[in-house]
């Protein structure tokens, strides 16, 4: 056992969509979602720190803690646990997470649909987890939690989030896989579909919780305000340009002069 963190095979761990059959397509998109956890763990060892601590921001079934390579000496995860609950007797999703680290100490799960509960967190972290989240976020409130996950971070802590490529061809590939699995994903009229293809997202209307319209550059911009020493990359494929990445992962580092006063 590293410290405080369960060593556990996290394939063990029962995802909300561990019974659909995708037939051919379910090993590519197997593979597709592991990727952001190997992305994490290579990101966290190059720290080279003995033990951190962390947050995480859409936590679900706190996969991640099965690819965190050091020492967890303290973890909060927030999640709304939408895709979570009980089925054949079996916890998934975010009760998944409750029941097989209810009894680690220093580790908490808290049911979350705002940015303000992130206020009642005590105390700073080395490390912010928000993968595959932020598209999920209101818009309007993406500031609140950039803002937020600056000040609970300590000073020269880092930030590591994949977001999704929602343009161009990446987006027309994750449509046909779409089509061809019959895993649902956003609805485009003709128009707003082609304007992401061509990489006009200004013209692609926002879901309120979703993926389509969603903006990994402009992202990236709103995290710049409050986090220095930005990076992009492709996650997969690894080390493709960015416009050719399916999901991108960014990188950034907390420089204290930074962060602004909450604007709320």
């Amino acid at each position: 056992m590293h410290g405080n963190r369960p060593i556990f095979d996290s394939q063990e761990i029962p995802w909300f969509d561990q019974s659909r059959t995708l037939g051919p397509l379910g090993r590519a998109y197997k593979f597709h979602h592991t990727r952001r956890f190997e992305w994490l763990r290579s990101k966290i060892a190059a720290l080279e720190k003995p033990k951190i601590s962390v947050l995480e921001l859409g936590c679900n079934d706190a996969r991640s803690l099965g690819y965190i390579p050091v020492p967890v000496e303290r973890y909060v995860g927030f999640d709304a646990g939408w895709r979570s609950g009980w089925k054949n007797g079996k916890a998934y999703g975010f009760e998944a997470a409750r029941q097989r680290f209810r009894d680690v100490p220093r580790f908490e799960f808290r049911r979350s649909q705002h940015f303000r509960d992130l206020e009642q967190v005590h105390g700073a972290f080395d490390v912010a987890i928000v993968l595959e989240t932020f598209e999920y976020l209101e818009p309007t409130k993406l500031e609140a939690y950039v803002t937020l996950l600056s000040r609970k971070l300590k000073s020269g802590g880092h930030i590591f989030s994949t977001m999704p490529n929602e343009q161009g061809l990446p987006l027309l590939l994750k449509a046909i896989g779409s089509k061809l699995s019959g895993v649902p994903r956003s609805e485009y009229t003709a128009s707003q579909f082609w304007n992401a293809l061509i990489g006009r997202m200004e013209k692609v209307p926002r879901s309120v919780h979703g993926r389509k319209g969603f903006d990994y550059l402009a992202m990236a911009r709103l995290v710049g305000r409050y986090f220095s020493h930005i990076k992009l990359e492709s996650v997969e494929p690894a080390k493709a340009p960015l416009w050719l990445g399916l999901n991108i992962g960014l990188v950034a580092y907390k420089d204290e002069a930074r962060v602004p006063q909450p604007a709320w």
